[in-house]
């Protein structure tokens, strides 16, 4: 068998303008940084030489060399006859903005809307990355994003997961983009701190099988965690099996939506990033692979992360299908149970999805009531998802999967079954 083979050059530029202000101290930092790196694939595995701040290709190359003649390569078993669609072009995302105000705009910001209390930590940063792959027969693949990512933290009690953080990344250029942001998440961290100061200890009563509403950053980043599933070689025993018992649950990756943040046109393999649907009338179609896994699955390449390391298959883009119920209608249908907005950890274990919120409201017979502490949510993964209703609206969350990889994930808020802890 002749072995699928590969050599490109790749490169990634990172620029950063960023000012943090907290109770104590405002500080402006401005850096940049570069790595060069050479690649070798052979067979669906990928050998890597780089370094920082560096220029001699011909360095790398000659060292490459010898990692990959010492290299074992019984298990790099991807031939040349599969198909991998190699992307050439170029994608570039906003703008950017050589803002000598930013710190008084910023400054400007804090003051009007900030009465937070307790000790906080609000960044705002101007962030442009260029990522390039250029392969030896000539195709290139370039990427350029220009972003502000905003973020508010706050701590509200002593502890690991005592603190809120609330981010959201925009275009860069876009008119008071990063403004409206900031506003947004100042607004929702003091809604958040006035729920945890007022939240009290539940009885046992509420322990055990209960409705759970999931809005806001608690939805997408459930369905963050239930992505891990679909990733790889660990989605071996899931795909094919139904994974949420509504035939209304559809969710796909979306890697070409320029309109997010998050789009890109190639993976970290350089493979064209596609469309790809992931699961259908609660059923699991397909999962994110990179070229090995995907050989593995009879599947498509195209989700890799990870351009000088392990590479990782995960989404890029993450879209949940919105549903017909409307939020009011998900909170006023759910007879007892809790709506949960504000997550401290979203984690997926080995039988379940654990939810630890930093509160929760409880409902009966669709009334809002007090918030209280929940020591976790467990949503049970062994059997299909049960779940009692799909929302209209839409929420985004984002986070950093892989070195230098941004994702998102977008859904509505969702009523589930689950299992209360206090």
């Amino acid at each position: 068998m002749v072995m699928i083979e590969r050599r490109d050059t790749v490169t990634l530029l990172k620029r950063v303008e960023e000012v943090s202000i907290s109770s104590s101290f405002i500080s402006r930092r401005s850096y940049e940084t570069s790595i060069l790196g050479v690649r070798q694939l052979l067979g669906g595995c990928w050998f890597v030489n780089s370094c920082s701040r560096c220029s001699d290709t011909a360095k790398l190359n000659s060292e490459l060399d010898s990692i990959v003649k010492t290299a074992d390569i019984e298990h790099c078993s991807v031939s040349d006859s599969f198909k991998v669609d190699f992307y050439s072009g170029k994608l570039s995302l906003g703008s950017w903005v050589n803002d000598h105000g930013f710190l008084d705009s910023v400054l400007s910001l804090v003051k009007e809307h900030l009465v937070l209390g307790g000790n906080y930590t609000l960044t705002i940063r101007m962030l442009q990355t260029i990522r390039t792959i250029r392969a030896d027969d000539g195709s290139e693949s370039f990427e350029e994003k220009n972003l502000s990512e905003v973020d508010v933290c706050v701590q509200t009690r002593s502890g690991a997961l005592g603190g809120i953080r609330l981010n959201k990344v925009v275009l860069l250029g876009l008119e008071r983009s990063a403004e409206r942001a900031f506003e947004e998440l100042i607004k929702a961290a003091r809604d958040r701190v006035k729920a945890i100061a007022t939240a009290r200890r539940p009885g046992l009563s509420d322990v055990g099988r209960a409705e759970v509403v999931l809005t806001h950053e608690a939805s997408p980043k459930f369905f963050h965690e239930i992505s891990h599933l679909l990733s790889g070689s660990r989605s071996r025993w899931v795909v094919g099996r139904k994974l949420f018992d509504a035939d209304a649950m559809r969710i796909l990756d979306s890697p070409g939506d320029i309109r997010k943040p998050t789009a890109r046109f190639f993976d970290d393999e350089g493979v064209t990033a596609k469309r790809r649907w992931l699961v259908e009338r609660g059923l699991v179609i397909d999962a994110h692979h990179s070229i090995i896994t995907a050989f593995e699955a009879d599947s498509s390449p195209g989700s890799a992360h990870g351009l000088f390391g392990d590479v990782k298959p995960f989404h890029t883009s993450l879209i949940v299908e919105r549903g017909d119920w409307s939020d009011d209608e998900l909170l006023e249908e759910t007879k007892r149970g809790f709506t949960v907005d504000s997550v401290a950890l979203v984690s997926l274990e080995e039988n379940i999805v654990r939810i630890i919120p930093h509160y929760a409201f409880r409902l009966v017979r669709g009334d809002l009531g007090e918030a209280v502490y929940v020591r976790s949510i467990k949503i049970p993964i062994t059997r299909p998802i049960k779940i009692l209703g799909v929302g209209q609206t839409s929420y985004t969350t984002f986070s950093s999967e892989a070195e230098y990889s941004l994702v998102s994930e977008s859904s509505p808020p969702v009523k589930v079954e689950a299992f209360i802890e206090v």
